[in-house]
């Protein structure tokens, strides 16, 4: 169709619209990071489609912005067939950057469309063959599909490149662990929270690490290094409570134990079954009760931890209220509830279990 725009009251000029125009618009912002100067660098051998550049320039300059709400979503495919249409290739586009195709990928992966999450990342490795975060995402997406070997290629690609990349340290040792190779996980989750120390996950990581090699003096100091900057970590106290008594100091076992049944459970909001369970093996049945009600009450994405009210229920003789909670939980979240077998297992008495209808 043709599209006669008024500049004014001198000129005025037509632009032919097709169904390609808004392919243009998505290059520029994926590609050029919105700049058509350095589109046209690129686009300046094939005519038709540099004259069509010149009038969504125009037409910017003048009438008003082109941006996503005229081409979303991206079709991967769709520009693919363009760029292949005019003879253009990852390696002929001189002028391009990599960051749009990679927060592209992203979206893809995110909608776990993984191959054609890699297939734009390889596009952006031939676009710059040093861009380290291609590489990573990569690597962690082979990671997801199981290529252990694949992903562990493309990770040290990327730090290669960029040795500062700290999310590859992290895949890297995850790839490692999984392959029981703790010591070489453990090199790099070193690295990783070397180089970012606020990396949480990472810490309990490198711990369990060191306990499967048997170094449980190191899983501690990792832990308590962690706690310099968490101290009322209910998990990290947790866990160093538990290695502290494996080592045979069970002064500190206790100390630590003490720390934990202290610490307010809202303000660490990961550690509230665990910080539940510390109080319901010290039979502090009412304690959790009446913290948990309040969390769920104040906190509609805390419905899980009603799996916790069961138990305390039960203890405390509640069972109508406890088969209650554990009716709605089969109903509502089943497969969580099948995942808490080993909770209940520790905590309740088999007679107890059946007449709250866990079994």
């Amino acid at each position: 169709m043709i599209i006669r725009l008024i500049l004014g009251s001198k000129s005025d000029f037509s632009m032919e619209i097709n169904d390609e125009t808004p392919i243009l618009v998505i290059l520029r912002d994926l590609f050029y990071s919105g700049d058509w100067r350095n589109m046209k660098r690129d686009f300046e051998s094939v005519p038709e489609l540099y004259k069509q550049i010149e009038m969504l320039e125009e037409i910017e300059k003048k009438i008003t912005s082109l941006n996503e709400m005229i081409y979303e979503p991206i079709v991967w495919t769709e520009v693919v067939e363009f760029l292949e249409k005019y003879g253009f290739t990852p390696e002929s586009l001189m002028n391009v950057t990599a960051d749009g195709l990679y927060e592209l990928a992203i979206e893809y992966a995110d909608k776990n469309q993984a191959d054609t999450a890699k297939d734009i990342l390889k596009f952006a490795t031939k676009v710059d063959k040093n861009y380290a975060p291609a590489y990573e995402l990569y690597g962690s997406l082979l990671l997801e599909e199981g290529d252990v070997e694949g992903a562990i290629k493309y990770l040290n690609r990327s730090i290669e490149i960029d040795p500062w990349l700290v999310q590859s340290y992290s895949m890297l040792g995850e790839a490692y662990y999984n392959m029981g190779k703790y010591e070489t996980a453990i090199e790099y989750w070193e690295k990783e929270i070397t180089l970012s120390p606020s990396d949480t996950f990472t810490y309990f990581m490198l711990a369990d690490a060191y306990t499967k090699i048997g170094d449980l003096g190191k899983a501690v100091e990792v832990l308590e290094k962690f706690r310099l900057n968490s101290e009322n970590s209910i998990i990290a106290l947790y866990e160093l409570a538990g290695l502290y008594r494996r080592l045979g100091n069970e002064a500190k076992a206790k100390e630590y134990e003490s720390l934990l049944m202290e610490v307010d459970p809202q303000k660490d909001p990961n550690g509230i079954e665990i910080w539940a369970k510390v109080h319901l093996k010290k039979g502090n049945y009412e304690k959790v009760i009446n913290t948990v009600e309040s969390i769920i009450s104040t906190n509609s994405e805390a419905k899980h931890l009603s799996l916790i009210l069961a138990v305390a229920y039960a203890k405390t003789g509640k069972m109508d209220m406890a088969r209650q909670v554990i009716d709605e939980l089969k109903e509502d979240n089943f497969w969580y509830l099948y995942g808490k077998k080993e909770f209940f297992d520790e905590l309740l008495t088999q007679s107890e279990k059946e007449k709250c209808g866990i079994v």
